[in-house]
């Protein structure tokens, strides 16, 4: 005869490796979270990000100005 038919020992497999997995995922959002994040008031935090904005901004207004003062002398040369 064969073993009795028992549903409490069925999944325990697919379980497993769900936890396992769940698991793992877990620590690897921890570990890029703990490796990535910056508090707000961090002050590495300010002046790597105020950097950026005045580089872009310097950037934004160069170009600006450089269209504006083209215009004219194209202008007068008519």
């Amino acid at each position: 005869m064969s073993v009795a038919y028992d549903p409490n020992k069925l999944g325990w497999p697919a379980a497993a490796v769900t936890t396992v997995a769940t698991l793992g995922l877990l620590f690897t959002a921890y570990t890029i979270h703990k490796n990535t994040y910056r508090h707000p008031r961090d002050p590495m935090n300010f002046q790597v990000y105020h950097a950026e904005d005045n580089a872009k901004h310097s950037e934004a207004a160069g170009h600006g100005e450089a269209a504006h003062e083209a215009a004219p002398a194209a202008e007068a040369k008519h």
